[in-house]
């Protein structure tokens, strides 16, 4: 007659097993972290390529000063008309 216990994995089987399962789990859960991260550095990458360049040249305003023309620029208003942050306003 034969055994009838059925074969099982030895000790150090089961933890080599457990071992690359883990290893397994936590590749694939860095992966769902660190693809995110990964896909905002390539659009990131994407749209400092694709911008415009500050380097353009532009029109050169007239360069007569306020007090000769008559005209007085309010406090507020930078000379271009813009208002608010971002205007160019500086004190």
């Amino acid at each position: 007659m034969g055994s009838s216990r059925p074969a099982t994995k030895s000790v150090g089987a089961a933890v080599v097993g457990m071992v690359l399962t883990l290893a397994i789990l936590v590749v694939a859960m860095l992966s769902f972290l660190i693809a995110p991260l990964v896909a905002l550095g390539l659009a990131y990458l994407a749209y400092a390529v694709m911008r415009p360049r500050s380097t353009k040249k532009r029109t050169a305003e007239p360069s007569t000063p306020a007090s000769a023309s008559g005209h007085t620029e309010s406090p507020g208003r930078a000379a271009h008309g813009a208002i608010g942050f971002g205007s160019g306003t500086a004190p």
